[in-house]
């Protein structure tokens, strides 16, 4: 930290960049993080139980304030680097408390400072260490020390990454590479030794998924959906929510994933796409069961846009092909003669089509097929 407090003196703020991703890149990049666990060593209190408290808002701007006295850094990485504050204030603690209490929790000496802590970190109070040393020593603690014991116990795929975790080696395999590497690829070069074999041998069938999806992906036969990627299939999880697996604390899941606003009504738009052309053709394979022949040219067939609700009424369709408003359908009529469910929705009923009970009727269009007598209606949910 030499370099930074040097430059302070001077007046002078490091120039940092930060990646596509937002990660920091780099010799700055490491000193901004290295600069950021001095600060939470520094200035958060060892006793706090939780980052995310609002009664440390004021807290938070006093380190966001020493950080871009330091370092050119952007407003918009401030929640960035915050976090990371968080998460150094909270590894601290951890060692103080696995090197000077957990041994000694059961002697007197251990609600006082030891004079390693006194010696190291002057800024930690008496009175600070008493409540630190309470709350680790509490119930409450104990309970939480358990769970967290549990989980890491049965966390097969344990990050190998060490200090530098994934930030540093997704850099570095960008610049050997010229391109990002997708997570699952990061994530099977972390589990992965120098000398090419597997850290864990746990992680032995789910890089074997691995290459099997992927060898399955580059023939057309394996999708990657979303959050439901190669990686998520292979170790049989889902995302949490907040971060994504195999990639740095950096990258956020609405970054990686694209799941923003605009790109979600993009997607769906898409999938919609999908299903309209499923539906298609399962419209198709029925009208041949029932030799009911397709009565419009297939180029012309509505669009999604035409068409672009599962509640939509085909009355537009009707319009388009002259054909006139049909009339109420009578209470004695019969109803869901066909219907078209949905695979995933064993429930749902993706289209509906109404026979008018005996009656003569206009010839009905939807979908892009002729059906005759009756009313078509698409919809989302089958009447009872």
């Amino acid at each position: 930290m030499k370099r930074v407090h040097m430059a302070r003196k001077r007046g002078e703020r490091i120039q940092v960049t930060f990646d596509e991703k937002g990660q920091p890149e780099g010799k700055h990049g490491d000193e901004l993080m290295s600069w950021i666990g001095v600060l939470a060593r520094e200035h958060v209190p060892i006793w706090i139980q939780d980052w995310r408290s609002r009664d440390l808002d004021g807290l938070k701007e006093i380190i966001w304030k020493e950080t871009v006295t330091s370092f050119t850094v952007e407003e918009s990485f401030r929640n960035t680097c915050l976090k990371s504050c968080g998460e150094a204030a909270r590894n601290f603690r951890y060692d103080l408390y696995k090197t000077f209490v957990e041994e000694f929790i059961n002697e007197e000496s251990v609600w006082t400072r030891p004079k390693k802590v006194i010696d190291n970190y002057p800024n930690i109070e008496e009175e600070d260490w008493m409540k630190f040393v309470q709350y680790r020593t509490s119930s409450q603690f104990q309970q939480l020390s358990d769970r967290g014991s549990e989980i890491r116990t049965n966390n097969e795929y344990s990050s190998r990454g060490g200090r530098d975790g994934y930030r540093k080696l997704d850099q570095e395999m960008f610049k050997k590479n010229g391109k990002w590497e997708r997570r699952d690829g990061l994530w099977l070069e972390q589990q992965t030794g120098p000398d090419g074999e597997l850290k864990n041998p746990a992680c032995k069938n789910a890089s074997e998924l691995i290459v099997e999806y992927n060898t399955q992906e580059s023939q057309g036969t394996f999708e990657s959906v979303g959050t439901n990627d190669v990686l998520s299939q292979a170790l049989s999880r889902l995302e949490h929510k907040g971060r994504v697996r195999g990639q740095s604390k950096f990258v956020k899941p609405s970054q990686y994933f694209n799941l923003s606003r605009s790109s979600n009504k993009d997607n769906e738009v898409q999938s919609m796409r999908r299903e309209i052309e499923e539906l298609k053709a399962l419209v198709r394979g029925l009208c041949a069961n029932r030799d009911v022949e397709p009565s419009v040219d297939p180029k012309n067939v509505p669009t999604v846009d035409q068409h672009n609700s599962f509640k939509a009424s085909c009355s537009a369709q009707e319009k388009q092909a002259g054909v006139a408003e049909p009339p109420t359908m009578p209470v004695d009529s019969q109803e869901c003669k066909l219907y078209i469910f949905d695979e995933v929705q064993v429930d749902s009923c993706l289209l509906r089509l109404e026979e008018y009970g005996g009656r003569a009727s206009p010839p009905i269009w939807c979908m892009g097929f002729h059906w005759g007598k009756g009313t078509c209606e698409c919809q989302s949910t089958c009447p009872n």
